[in-house]
């Protein structure tokens, strides 16, 4: 996945996917909503979940910093 690059506060390096994929429904090609979640040891990670269709991917904002 490729990702555009952003300086934030205190000079922490926000990405953002460049394209939208990663949160449209591959079964009816709906945008999914966003249910953040944290599990122990593995930090914050995004789920993409249609109403219909559940869950689509998981997004890790900070997967670099592992």
């Amino acid at each position: 996945m490729d990702y555009e690059h952003f300086e934030g506060s205190d000079g922490l390096d926000i990405r953002v996917p460049t394209d939208d994929a990663y949160r449209t429904c591959s079964e009816c090609g709906g945008d999914c909503a966003p249910e953040p979640s944290a599990v122990d040891g593995f930090g914050v990670r995004l789920t993409f979940v249609c109403p219909t269709h559940g869950a689509q991917s998981i997004v890790d904002p900070f997967s670099d910093m592992r």
